[in-house]
């Protein structure tokens, strides 16, 4: 695939990806949303371990769907196809192997803030704004952000977000838990920063990692097995006896 309307590098072990469409305030399209999965599968086979996302310029991150090329769907194949679409990219985000970070350079507004809560870390520049500006428009978020924004706030600031459209603040999103971390300069160098301590470590003790994280809370004994198993996997490693054996310099 021919990127278009993305830029990519990798430094080293990270691929740094930036939404090209500051015209438009870096908004999804169609065809943007098949960028980011190649750009993702790319990183996965090439051995990146941690992707970094962010947006051209410092103004926008993500405005949403691209509401100019979107006013062409007027049935409800079209639509459902699309919010599928999209709904597909974040599940392949949240299910990576790879770390994600969300380089918040800038405001984060409907389908651009659910994009943003399908990485793994969300780091936001101090200028930033954000909002679910969905309901002023007469729509409900379509890219699976409900359900991602009541597991960080809960259900009673979710709602009142939902529901009210307003703009919050870097500060008052990361009060919410919406933002992980704000800047104290550009996003983009804070999340690199991130990304390199990470990918300084062992591969696989990373990549289980966050898997364990997102594993089930139940505590049946399929769901200990698994962890016992995740473990295992990553204490029999040779990355681990390397760093043992390092640790206790020899």
């Amino acid at each position: 695939m021919v990127f278009r309307q993305l830029q990519f590098r990798d430094e080293g072990a990270i691929r740094i990806v930036t939404l090209e469409r500051p015209d438009v305030h870096n908004a999804m399209s169609e065809r943007l949303m098949r960028e980011l999965r190649r750009a993702l599968a790319d990183a996965e086979d090439s051995g990146c371990r941690v992707f970094i996302v962010t947006g051209a310029g410092e103004k926008s991150f993500c405005s949403g769907g691209d509401l100019k090329e979107f006013d062409a769907l007027r049935t409800q194949e079209a639509t459902v196809a699309m919010s599928l679409r999209m709904q597909k990219l974040a599940r392949a985000m949240r299910r990576s192997p790879l770390i994600t970070i969300a380089a918040l350079n800038g405001d984060a507004y409907g389908g651009g803030l659910e994009f943003a809560l399908a990485f793994d870390y969300r780091i936001a520049a101090g200028h930033a704004r954000f909002g679910f500006l969905q309901v002023t428009l007469g729509v409900t978020p379509a890219w699976r952000g409900i359900s991602r924004l009541r597991e960080l706030v809960g259900r009673s600031t979710a709602m009142r977000l939902l529901l009210t459209g307003e703009r919050i603040d870097a500060q008052r999103a990361k009060d919410y838990g919406i933002v992980d971390e704000i800047a104290a300069g550009p996003a983009l160098e804070a999340a690199l920063e991130l990304a390199k301590k990470i990918a300084a470590h062992p591969p696989v003790a990373v990549r289980t990692i966050k898997a364990m994280v997102d594993a089930p809370l139940d505590d049946d004994d399929d769901t200990l097995e698994l962890e016992a198993e995740r473990f295992s996997t990553a204490w029999l490693s040779d990355a681990h006896w390397t760093a043992l054996a390092r640790a206790r310099g020899q």
